[in-house]
């Protein structure tokens, strides 16, 4: 989801039948004995055969990741970082997820088909059957049911976007740690009754049926729910371990939350700001099926992602092959790439990521729209897009990015133009800058975003403006991001990025203060129409709202819009793409996975 911006560390969350037939249902779903076992440290190779040659060549069962900081949580229900997602994402399943070639086309995942009620507040999905975590636990309607009250009470930054259609009415934080066994099914009738209740927002039709009840339309609902938090951790585990707690993170979750999955992967082991390793589910359900793209076995066996915040580290892994893949800051990706011609960045075009500076509309001087239309008028985005970006990234006018739907492309950036900043400045009574104090830019440590303040501090300059970069730690740059605007330690600009699900709405948390994400800004005008939009079923009026909006945003000056990344698997914040040995294909990029989707890589050679 999200990303390097949502990762903004403090999303404000907006907020049984008779024993009899309980008795069958646990029959009827008990747990799924183990395969033969298989230890963590046992991987087979694959074997290839030349056209030229019968000679067969066994390719490597291990690929080694260097990365550039360490997930947040390794909680599935709370995690909200991209680093953290992709491990997620890799050991755990969602219901549906996005066709490989539109984002508008679900594939089934652990859902096998569901449909909507024309008034848009009701959703039901059929589940696979069979389906079931490395430890051999089932899964069913009732660990979803179980899930999403879960997230919702524990309430981490994660889970804001359940609370945009749900509540937790009908159902307590007792009920959920009630629900503990390992065949997965509830054992009383009392909390059965719960589970079946049509008036909550989630109910379980049978084992394997579960229905959604909205308090509202939500016209994306079934984008959020491809992506997590929308993944079930199995519940058992989770009570062997703490349980439910109210508003509080589960501290064995945040270390252990990927060991037991549904997913092609497990992690094996994780040691945070050190290195995760994740090796091929051994009781991987989906094994011997043939399913889709998403639910394929793993092709490489064995995959180590360190977390190394030095960069020149990871350029010198990638060059020594002691890594097949690293994450490389835009700025040097020209010098790694020319060093080395077995080095590479897959070609997946237009990402989820947009990266932009914020400016301050809550105090002064930035509360003044001349002031901000000048300062946005007189910086050179062309110029950070191909000497900072390295072409990695393409002009956009946000919040939402160029090829999702609804996006106007007659919307054009704002044009380059010093003159027009001079005058801007002149009309607010700042002539030439005078009487203007200087201006702070806050952002994270990067090498990049230093690049970017030099141009910033350069181009304001030319029209009088002091600027004054503050490169801080990454949660320092986290706290500041969300301070009130009208507070005095608000920066004035700020560095920030965003990526989240296929869909406008994901993306509206930029411009709207209301929903708790960014607060250096808090129009009326705008913060309505992105509710209308929320619950407009009519795609074509819905796509005139998301025009609006954009216009609305561009017309308040409150966003320089750096552009949207290129060619770039969202792994970790603020950093850059990801560049791979050539021995190395098969990826498929989709922006609601955050990370690799790694059981799609294979090896084609040997890497040297």
């Amino acid at each position: 989801m999200r990303t390097k911006g949502i990762s903004r560390g403090a999303i404000i969350a907006a907020i049984i039948v008779v024993v009899i037939v309980i008795v069958g249902a646990a029959i009827a779903l008990t747990r799924t004995p183990s395969k033969t076992s298989t230890t963590a440290t046992s991987f087979y190779t694959t074997t290839t055969t030349s056209q030229s040659s019968s000679t067969s060549t066994t390719l490597p069962n291990t690929l080694v990741i260097d990365e550039a900081s360490s997930p947040s949580t390794n909680d599935p229900g709370a995690v909200i970082d991209n680093n953290g997602l992709e491990l997620a994402q890799n050991t755990e399943l969602p219901l549906i997820f996005f066709n490989k070639s539109s984002y508008s086309q679900f594939v089934p995942v652990l859902a096998t088909n569901w449909s909507e009620s024309p008034d848009g507040l009701t959703y039901t999905f059929t589940l696979r059957k069979g389906v079931y975590y490395n430890n051999g636990d089932p899964f069913n309607a009732y660990v979803v049911w179980w899930n999403i009250y879960r997230d919702m009470y524990i309430n981490q930054p994660a889970d804001f976007i359940f609370y945009t259609y749900f509540n937790t009415s009908g159902v307590s934080v007792r009920d959920l740690n009630e629900f503990n066994n390992s065949n997965n099914v509830p054992t009383n009738s009392t909390l059965l009754s719960i589970m079946q209740n049509p008036h909550n927002s989630v109910t379980v039709i049978n084992p394997y049926e579960v229905q959604f009840h909205l308090t509202n339309p939500f016209v994306a609902f079934l984008y959020t729910i491809g992506t997590a938090p929308w993944v079930f951790v199995d519940p058992h585990v989770v009570e062997e371990h703490g349980g439910v707690v109210a508003n509080q993170p589960n501290s064995w979750m945040s270390v252990n939350g990927t060991t037991v999955g549904d997913g092609p992967y497990i992690c094996a082991q994780y040691v945070p700001n050190q290195y995760a390793i994740l090796v091929a589910n051994p009781n991987y359900w989906a094994q011997n099926q043939s399913t889709n793209f998403f639910t394929a076995p793993p092709h490489i066996e064995k995959v180590i992602i360190y977390y190394k915040t030095d960069e020149l580290t990871r350029v010198l892994d990638l060059e020594s092959n002691k890594a097949q893949a690293a994450i490389i800051t835009f700025n040097d990706i020209k010098n790694v790439l020319g060093a080395d011609k077995n080095l590479y960045i897959p070609n997946t075009g237009l990402s989820g990521s947009l990266e932009f500076i914020t400016i301050d509309t809550e105090k002064p001087p930035t509360n003044n729209l001349l002031v901000r239309r000048a300062i946005i008028a007189a910086i050179n985005v062309t110029q950070i897009e191909q000497e900072v970006y390295n072409g990695y990234a393409v002009p956009v006018v946000g919040p939402e990015p160029r090829g999702f739907f609804g996006y106007n492309d007659s919307i054009q950036p704002p044009a380059y133009n010093v003159t027009l900043a001079k005058q801007l400045l002149k009309q607010a009574g700042y002539p030439n800058g005078q009487g203007l104090p200087p201006i702070n830019f806050v952002y994270p440590q990067s090498a990049y975003l230093s690049l970017v303040a030099q141009i910033l501090v350069q181009d304001l300059a030319q029209i009088g403006i002091t600027l004054q970069p503050q490169q801080v730690s990454f949660d320092t740059w986290l706290s500041l991001s969300t301070v009130p605007g009208n507070a005095s330690n608000a920066p004035i600009l700020d560095f920030g990025s965003w990526t989240y699900y296929p869909d406008f709405s994901a993306y509206e948390f930029i411009v709207d203060q209301q929903l708790g994400a960014f607060f250096f800004m808090n129009n009326q005008t705008i913060n309505q129409l992105i509710l209308e939009s929320n619950t407009q079923l009519n795609s074509t009026l819905r796509a005139e709202e998301i025009s609006q909006i954009t216009l609305y945003v561009k017309q308040n000056a409150a966003v320089i819009w750096l552009g949207q990344d290129v060619d770039l698997y969202d792994t970790g914040g603020g950093f850059g793409p990801v560049i791979w040995n050539r021995c190395l294909t098969g990826m498929w990029y989709n922006t609601a996975f955050n990370g690799v989707p790694f059981n799609s890589v294979y090896y084609v050679c040997t890497p040297s």
